[in-house]
């Protein structure tokens, strides 16, 4: 829901965040267009589904469910980014923002908390959803963005 929501809104927004965005993030990122934005949302959506399956067929496995854990973190730090961008750069909507709260949020709270309780992973794997998650949300989608300038 989350990635239809910002499918269906960049379009709209995809000449402002290239407007808006600091002039530094731009040298860094380069043009972004809205053929890659999509293919990078279909990646990140797909994905989630691969490792579901995974963590199904090898249940005993810690590694797609920290992997699954991962994503659901970097969704977590992903609500921070589209409350700030609604806030500073869109002046109250940022593509993606009332799945991210409405969906992702609690969600994530949700789920988190409950891998915690049950021992899904380790808790040194649970320490390191967080600083791995702004690796991915950062850098990560970055080069997702420019990986699908090949495709």
């Amino acid at each position: 829901m989350h990635n239809m929501e910002e499918a269906v809104a960049f379009p709209r927004y995809l000449p402002l965040v290239l407007e808006r965005v600091p002039e530094a993030w731009r040298a860094i990122a380069g043009p972004i267009t809205l053929g890659q934005v999509w293919a990078a949302l279909a990646l990140v959506t797909l994905i989630p589904f691969a490792l579901a399956i995974w963590a199904a067929l090898r249940p005993e496995l810690a590694a797609p469910v920290w992997l699954l854990l991962l994503i659901q973190s970097t969704l977590l730090l992903n609500v921070l980014w589209h409350v700030s961008a609604a806030a500073v750069l869109f002046d109250g909507y940022a593509p993606g923002l009332v799945t991210a709260v409405l969906l992702n949020l609690p969600f994530s709270i949700y789920l988190i908390r409950r891998a915690a309780k049950e021992n899904w992973v380790s808790p040194r794997a649970r320490w390191a959803l967080l600083p791995s998650a702004i690796v991915v949300h950062g850098p990560g989608i970055s080069g997702l963005l420019l990986l699908t300038e090949r495709l």
